[in-house]
């Protein structure tokens, strides 16, 4: 999964109208406490992938904080912004049909937005792991985590629901994932479009019912499936999700700082219990819907911290995996040369692990300044 999108909206949040319209101008405010939702969620997806290789780390979190090994939950959560923010930037564009031309330019703006951090982090990972693959059969290999023929699917967006393996760049899944859902969002928004509030609620709750009982299932060996034809059973039913929470519109009822606090507080104690942990996503979109509220934590999320994290969020979670890989370079490299196995030792794990977390924040940085922004500007260009 991916990170939300920039996120944008005029003050409240008008209903679609069921008129063709273009899309919103540049004038149109950010959602900035989404930006900081969408950044406080992918900094939780870093710090749970950069830990995956580090033992006792893990055995520490699995013991004492739970929460960060949940962080499944934020690609769900980006699946719903996802939905909510394609909605109200095209909606009123596909309200009464998707035409060729609309649906060009839409899915252009979209390659525009995810395809040059995603090729660049792909051909970053390839320099780090060639030294290390080239004499390996399984690159010369059509499938196979790290094999060219999986390369080239993930450059073309198919390995989330066609691969049922992690490959290269994993976190991209949900990029992939994401993608299809794109496709099909033009077709979605006619439909949603003439849904009103108590059928939106109804349907939000039907579709968060779906992964719910995909998770149930607890299947191996991913309880929150990442790859195989079983991920669109995320992203489309949370996608669509997202869409229909725009017809809901400005509701008040987390307006109220303390049904907020109940609502954080019952996602954060289901997300602190493995058991438990599946139904959270029943309470994802009333999070996205209590950011949206003028509450407490609107306000937290509005904060220059959290927005920076916003604002690099994208670029972040596409490149922290680059991170984790040299995580295991390192300690590979300590076990063999110097005899220490720092996975095992907490005292050097650990700052290992926060040391990868600095690390992959500056270089989200780095990246969004260097090549998401002025990427995404240039591609822009091309079609005018």
């Amino acid at each position: 999964m991916m990170p939300l999108q920039h996120a944008e909206l005029k003050p409240g949040i008008a209903q679609p109208e069921s008129t063709t319209a273009p899309a919103p101008k540049k004038t149109a405010l950010r959602i900035h406490e989404l930006d900081g939702l969408r950044g406080l969620l992918a900094l939780m997806v870093v710090c749970y992938h950069l830990y995956g290789s580090l033992q006792s780390v893990r055995d520490l979190l699995h013991d004492k904080l739970v929460i960060l090994t949940q962080a499944w939950y934020a690609v769900d959560v980006f699946f719903l912004m996802s939905g909510f923010v394609m909605m109200h930037v095209y909606g009123r564009t596909f309200s009464e049909g998707a035409g060729v031309k609309s649906f060009f330019k839409f899915m252009w703006a979209r390659v525009a937005r995810l395809y040059p951090v995603h090729v660049f982090a792909m051909t970053a990972m390839l320099l780090i792991m060639l030294p290390v693959l080239y004499r390996e059969p399984e690159l010369y290999a059509w499938q196979g985590r790290y094999s060219l023929g999986a390369y080239f699917g993930s450059l073309l967006m198919l390995h989330g629901p066609w691969m049922d393996y992690r490959s290269w760049n994993y976190p991209a899944w949900s990029i992939s994932a994401e993608w299809h859902a794109y496709l099909l969002f033009p077709l979605m928004v006619p439909l949603v479009a003439r849904i009103g509030r108590v059928g939106a609620v109804l349907a939000v709750i039907a579709c968060t019912l779906i992964p719910l009982a995909l998770y149930l299932q607890n299947l191996q060996p991913d309880q929150y499936p990442t790859n195989g034809v079983l991920v669109l059973l995320r992203v489309f039913p949370l996608f669509l999700a997202g869409t229909l929470m725009y017809r809901i519109g400005a509701a008040n009822w987390f307006s109220s700082g303390f049904a907020a606090a109940l609502l954080v507080l019952a996602t954060v104690v289901a997300l602190s219990h493995e058991q438990w942990a599946p139904w959270a996503v029943l309470l994802a979109p009333a999070m996205v819907l209590s950011a949206l509220s003028q509450n407490w934590f609107q306000s937290v999320l509005r904060r220059p911290l959290l927005l920076f994290f916003g604002k690099i969020s994208y670029s972040m979670y596409m490149t922290h995996a680059l991170v984790e890989t040299m995580i295991v370079l390192i300690c590979r490299v300590a076990r063999r040369y110097f005899q220490l196995d720092i996975a095992a030792d907490i005292n050097l794990a650990f700052p290992l692990w926060a040391s990868g977390i600095v690390l992959a924040v500056v270089v989200g940085y780095f990246v969004w300044r260097w090549v998401e922004e002025p990427a995404r500007k240039w591609v822009m260009g091309l079609k005018t």
